[in-house]
């Protein structure tokens, strides 16, 4: 067994499922020679759970509970035997306890056998009489790992009545003390002394020292003297606060002479008409209830129809306000609006609710801007809006001639100066969307970043990305958490969910180990390349579990062999390493215990590097028709960047004054030295970009009419580097012819490693591409 190098963090033995509380090794000490002893693993027929098994097909927890509770049908292994439970173990009791977990089986004469004693005490067991277990003692000091509430019954006290319990004889004594004190009857000292061996049982059952004092609410009654009871004879863990267990406020009796307080009440909800009352209120009914209930009959009302409630008119106090709005047309929703019980209101009865007026025509035209909520006031539960009827009625107006109220006329007016000086023809659309915002929510409300995004889908003509990043920056935007998450991390997750439980935990657990959240830290892997390792999981992992498999732990190297062996090319390789990088990190986890993957053969790319025609390149520099072109041309043909890596290049990294460009590559950096011809191109493109768009703050070095003033400051795509190229060329295959001319003038890896930044492998790879000869790999 390997000691763990992390922290000694509390975990289980995965032995004898033993907690460990702070140990450095992941199996405790008592059960390392026993995993040794029996290295095969299986299901243990009497608690189900997957363990190392002896000779006697048992784990070790099971032998032990066996030997301790005398187990006599799991000792025989009786066909009829029922499997048990297994009861939790605290790491550090296994050194006297290490002879119950000894074989049972012992070599004789003919074979194995099971000693007569077991015999002996399975037929004392079947002999004595059967009865239903009610509050059986533990052992003191065990705690239960998961507690119900107890019911107690006069069935309970009838079933131990004659059972010793330890305790009893110290408070008889104090019974008939309080019963001198008090004058208290016979009768009474019965009743208390049935509650008080009731607890007493209660307290064996709990394996406590002392009772808890909140369990004695589960006592049938006399709770208040079965507690003063317990705590005079030193048998009471009180509470904190000293509880109270009688149904009345104030109970008459003559032994507690200082009752605990009632607690104090909370909010809640009133019981006929549901109206919310404030905290510190006594009583289940609303001032205005009360009232009601007292002046009028009881029924069912015939609009909510519930029961028992107090009717004027076949309504309740509820329903009777919706009167006229019930007769003005059929009353298809039964429902109420939430109403809050406040100390203070208008006094006199609460007037009826009038009907709806009509609604005014479709080509009618509204003078008026739309109902707005007050500032500070927010709803209740928030549900996401339907903007389809909105969008309907506001179709054929122009957004210009909304009415806005004074506040939102200054907001839209503020984004058109703002965006119409940047050169962008869509502000138009964020102008629209704004003024129909503002118009139906109003300019004093703080705008839910979901609403604009919803709004935005049913209109080509509407934008929202402009429009939330104007209000957030106003602090009148409330953003959604699920509108900024990773593209390819909800792609994860959503692939993830599709499998069973079991194999997603464990394909979870990789994706945590590359995002660098396992148990060994590393630098941390993007999304787009673990949903890259995925995709090519993804079809395997599908028909894995479609075979049957339930876990990862079944996979063995036959299956990993058999799912790449009908591939061929780069999807063959994709798939062998995305297998190999999910069970080297189930195994990094301790999840499996071998990795059938590591003798896995994951190839070579074959590929071998294409120069570019000298025809096609002649004049490449004069079909670039933009700065932003002739850049990207001098950076992937002469300096060979990797294309990937010039979206990311920052304005800071270029020094025009030393002739210096730093790329950017994790933790290291490579320092690419600008020529004349490449120094030229450059300050043409920072003189471009600074009259084009002066109030650019995005910091990377090359952007675009719609990452320049973006707030977000995203880089330039890739689609975008593509179409400044001319017709007919890549920037890989650029790159690639650069390399493989220098390798094929100088033919040294180690200044192609030092000129392009690549690593030795690359660049030997080149030079046997153009010098052949220099290798061992001749071509036949």
């Amino acid at each position: 067994m390997t000691k763990d190098r992390g922290q000694g963090l509390a975990r289980s033995c995965p032995v004898c499922l033993g907690w460990l509380v702070v140990h450095w090794y992941r199996v405790c000490a008592g059960c390392r020679p026993w995993a040794g002893k029996y290295p095969e693993r299986g299901v243990c027929p009497r608690c189900r759970h997957e363990a190392h098994l002896n000779t006697d097909g048992l784990c070790k927890p099971c032998l032990m509970a066996i030997r301790t509770e005398d187990d006599a049908e799991w000792a025989l292994g009786l066909p009829e035997a029922r499997p048990r439970p297994v009861q939790l173990i605290v790491g550090g009791m296994y050194g006297d306890r290490s002879a119950d977990a000894r074989p049972l089986r012992r070599p004789a004469k003919n074979g194995l056998k099971v000693g007569q004693q077991w015999w002996i005490k399975l037929r004392k067991q079947r002999a004595a009489p059967a009865g239903p277990p009610v509050l059986q003692a533990q052992v003191c000091g065990q705690l239960a790992l998961f507690t119900v509430p107890r019911v107690l019954t006069d069935a309970t006290v009838s079933a131990i009545v004659g059972r010793p319990v330890a305790g009893w004889e110290e408070c008889r004594l104090v019974i008939e003390v309080m019963a001198a004190e008090h004058g208290l009857s016979v009768g009474w000292q019965r009743a208390i002394a049935e509650m008080v061996r009731l607890a007493l049982a209660v307290r064996e059952a709990e394996g406590a020292a002392r009772l808890p004092e909140p369990m004695l609410r589960d006592l049938p009654s006399n709770g208040d003297a079965v507690r003063l009871v317990l705590l005079r004879a030193g048998l009471l863990d009180q509470a904190p606060e000293p509880m109270r267990f009688s149904t009345t406020n104030q109970p008459t009796t003559t032994y507690i002479t200082a009752p605990a307080p009632l607690p104090p009440s909370v909010a809640r909800s009133c019981r006929d008409c549901d109206a919310w009352m404030a905290s510190g209120k006594r009583g289940s009914r609303c001032n205005p209830c009360r009232h009601w209930r007292e002046l009028r009959p009881a029924g069912r009302c015939v609009r909510c129809l519930r029961d028992e409630l107090p009717l004027r008119g076949s309504r309740c106090r509820t329903c009777r306000l919706y009167q006229h709005l019930d007769d003005s047309g059929p009353a298809t929703v039964r429902a109420t609006q939430l109403v809050i019980d406040l100390p203070h209101g208008a006094p006199g009865q609460a007037q009826l609710i009038p009907a709806d007026e009509p609604a005014p025509a479709e080509d009618e035209d509204e003078a008026v801007s739309a109902l707005h909520a007050a500032r500070g006031q927010e709803p209740l539960f928030g549900m996401r809006r339907d903007w389809s009827p909105v969008m309907a009625r506001l179709r054929r107006r122009s957004y210009r001639n909304l009415p806005l109220t004074t506040a939102a006329r200054a907001l839209t007016e503020e984004l058109d100066r703002l965006r119409r000086g940047r050169q962008d023809p869509a502000y138009r659309k964020d102008i629209r969307t704004l003024t129909i915002l503002v118009y139906r929510l109003g300019a004093e409300t703080v705008f839910q970043e979901r609403d604009v995004h919803d709004l935005a889908l049913l209109d080509p003509n509407l934008g929202a990305k402009r429009v939330c990043q104007f209000l957030a920056a106003r602090g009148l935007l409330a953003e959604d958490p699920e509108l900024h998450r990773d593209a390819d991390q909800v792609w994860i997750e959503a692939t993830i969910s599709t499998l069973p439980p079991t194999v997603a935990d464990e394909v979870r657990l990789w994706v945590q180990v590359l995002r660098g959240q396992g148990r060994r830290e590393h630098e941390a892997r993007g999304y787009d390349g673990i949903r890259r390792y995925l995709f090519a999981l993804e079809p395997t992992l599908t028909a894995w579990t479609s075979s049957g498999i339930t876990t990862l732990r079944q996979i063995t190297s036959d299956h990993a062999t058999t799912a790449i062996d009908g591939l061929t090319g780069s999807a063959r390789r994709q798939l062998a390493i995305s297998l190999r990088s999910l069970f080297k990190a189930l195994r990094q986890e301790r999840v499996v215990f071998r990795d059938p993957t590591r003798n896995l053969p994951v190839g070579d790319l074959k590929g071998i590097p294409k120069s570019v025609p000298a025809d096609l390149l002649a004049g490449l520099l004069d079909r670039a028709t933009t700065p932003l072109g002739r850049l990207v041309i001098a950076l992937t043909a002469v300096h060979a960047l990797p294309g990937h890596e010039i979206p990311t290049l920052l304005t800071c990294d270029l020094n025009l004054a030393h002739g210096t460009l730093e790329a950017r590559r994790g933790l290291l950096r490579h320092t690419l030295y600008t020529e004349e011809f490449t120094h030229t191109l450059a300050a043409e493109w920072l003189t471009y970009r600074h009259h084009r768009w002066p109030a650019s703050t995005n910091p990377h070095l090359l952007v675009s009419q719609r990452t320049a003033l973006d707030p977000d400051h995203p880089p330039v795509s890739m689609t975008m580097l593509h179409r400044h190229l001319p017709k007919g060329f890549t920037l890989d295959g650029l790159r690639q012819d650069r390399i493989l001319n220098e390798a094929f003038e100088t033919g040294d890896p180690l200044k192609l490693m030092r000129l392009f930044g690549i690593t030795e492998k690359t660049a030997m790879h080149y030079v046997t591409v153009a010098h052949p000869e220099k290798t061992s790999q001749l071509p036949r």
